[in-house]
């Protein structure tokens, strides 16, 4: 019989929370944490992008360079 053994999948921001883990490690948990959330919530505090995913809100900078480099 063969048996199917799932392989842990990694993080599909794997970069983005290696510096995460490093900022909370500098500057606390609670902070980051919080940052984050509010930056999830709309408020432009944390925005990441990698591998195609993109997580929290883009300042008016970074949103105006996605949409020149979109064609928008």
């Amino acid at each position: 019989m063969d048996m199917r053994v799932h392989q842990p999948v990694g993080h599909p921001m794997p970069e983005i929370a290696a510096f995460v883990a490093n900022l909370k490690s500098a500057f606390g948990e609670r902070e980051i944490d919080e940052a984050i959330r509010r930056g999830k919530a709309g408020e432009p505090t944390f925005y990441a992008y990698e591998n195609g995913r993109s997580a929290g809100t883009a300042g008016s900078s970074v949103a105006a360079n996605e949409a020149q480099e979109n064609g928008q």
